[in-house]
């Protein structure tokens, strides 16, 4: 007997790639607070598409700020990647 859980795996595997990254990010984009390892000064900020970047007291950076999309989100990852910056924590916050 099928249970609900099989039932919602079941509506996602049959939901199209559209319909999926619909459901994941509204039309206004969200807030994302992207926590990364070391120091970066605000003569990065272009390379995050006008992000705000915060250092910490413990030495880390803080990006903060809109995202349109997931591809936009990628980009600000792999970018992240390509320059070899530890990833920390990602996280969707309230605009501030």
């Amino acid at each position: 007997m099928a249970d609900k859980q099989d039932s919602n795996e079941l509506d996602n595997n049959t939901m199209d790639k559209d319909e999926r990254n619909i459901r994941s990010f509204d039309s206004g984009g969200r807030f994302f607070e992207i926590r990364i390892k070391g120091y970066l000064d605000n003569t990065w900020s272009d390379w995050f598409e006008g992000m705000e970047l915060k250092l910490m007291d413990n030495g880390d950076t803080v990006l903060f700020g809109h995202v349109v999309d997931q591809s936009e989100l990628m980009g600000i990852l792999n970018m992240l990647n390509r320059i070899n910056l530890t990833l920390l924590s990602i996280n969707e916050v309230k605009e501030e």
